[in-house]
């Protein structure tokens, strides 16, 4: 039996072949009870579209490379969950992902890596590796004519730039307000490495959410970690030392942020009732430590899907001038920042 067409789909549907086309490619609207029949035919059907002879058609290799840093960024959260929705995401649009290794994404090993999506002849590329430190100065240079179209992730919005990110200072300032309208007074930070962008972020926004409520953003409630929990146990205890009145800290991710519980304990603080403490990123295990971590919740798995859509679009020539999509961050409250009505 030969295998089930887009002829077939259509009839099953009760639409056209152009109808179907549609829905798979986006490249017109469909409505969402038309979408809902076809889906139901494909499956029925089980019908697997043929990207590449659609790709014969209209020159497309039906490819996304991602640009990433190094092996060992792939188990850290934030990657994990980003490159989870941009799978989902390209799967659902039909595209095969290729991935690429940057070690030096300052400007050594950007051609290779766009001439590598080049090669393989990409619709388009996401780069997604963190801005540190004049790692993205290499854009307002580059002469894009001749490669993909590419759409930035971990970077700040910038107007010559496709970019999809998370607002860092909001997501800083919601933490920071939180542990200003739990009664805390003396609000350490400890954070990610100051040449990331989102740590100089984060640490912005605990300044603005410190002043706005009148409070002394002091340098000596600053403490630098590297994303690590040792970092973490490290910088609560230089907090400590600086500052015996301490009564709340918000660490810039989970992981330093559960090095800050360590020493804490070790100390003999009790957390909430002595020290509030909130993180970033609300990982999985955020909610079974102990005290359950309130944390922000960043949303990357959404981060990833908008970056495959914004970059769909562009391909498709949809897209205008380039996005800029911040997406806002939310805070999850847990134990670790609510005192007892006894210690309150």
């Amino acid at each position: 039996m030969s295998p089930p067409t887009i002829i077939d789909v259509a009839h099953r549907a009760g639409v056209s072949p152009g109808t179907v086309s549609n829905a798979l490619s986006g490249k017109r609207p469909v409505s969402a009870a038309t979408r809902a029949r076809i889906e139901q035919a494909i499956a029925e059907l089980g019908y697997a579209p043929n990207f590449m002879a659609r790709g014969l058609v209209n020159q497309r290799s039906h490819i996304i490379a991602i640009v990433v840093t190094e092996f060992r960024d792939l188990g850290f959260y934030g990657y994990s969950s980003t490159l989870t929705g941009i799978q989902q995401k390209a799967t659902k649009l039909g595209y095969s992902l290729m991935l690429n290794f940057a070690a030096d994404p300052t400007g050594r090993e950007v051609l290779p890596a766009l001439n590598g999506a080049k090669k393989y002849q990409a619709d388009g590329v996401i780069w997604a590796v963190h801005e540190i430190e004049g790692n993205r100065d290499w854009t307002a240079s580059l002469d894009a004519a001749g490669y993909p179209p590419i759409v930035h992730l971990h970077t700040r919005p910038q107007p010559h730039l496709a970019v999809v990110t998370i607002d860092n200072r909001a997501g800083a300032r919601l933490a920071t307000g939180h542990l200003i309208e739990q009664g805390a007074k003396t609000i350490g930070i400890i954070t990610g490495p100051l040449n990331w962008w989102e740590a100089q972020e984060r640490l912005a926004g605990w300044r603005e959410a410190l002043l706005a409520a009148g409070l002394f953003a002091d340098e000596a409630l600053v403490a630098e970690g590297d994303w690590l929990a040792d970092s973490g146990r490290l910088a609560m205890e230089t907090l400590l030392a600086r500052n015996p009145g301490l009564d709340a800290v918000f660490a810039s991710n989970d992981t330093m942020a559960l090095g800050a519980l360590h020493t804490a304990h070790a100390r003999g603080l009790a957390v909430p009732d002595d020290l509030l403490l909130a993180g970033f990123d609300n990982t999985p295990e955020a909610a079974v430590y102990w005290p359950p971590l309130t944390s922000v919740r960043q949303g990357l798995r959404q981060m990833g899907c908008l970056a495959v859509e914004t970059l769909h679009a562009i391909i498709e020539e949809q897209a205008g001038a380039p996005p800029q999509i911040q997406l806002q961050p939310e805070l999850v409250v847990r134990r670790s920042s609510q005192k007892t009505a006894a210690a309150a």
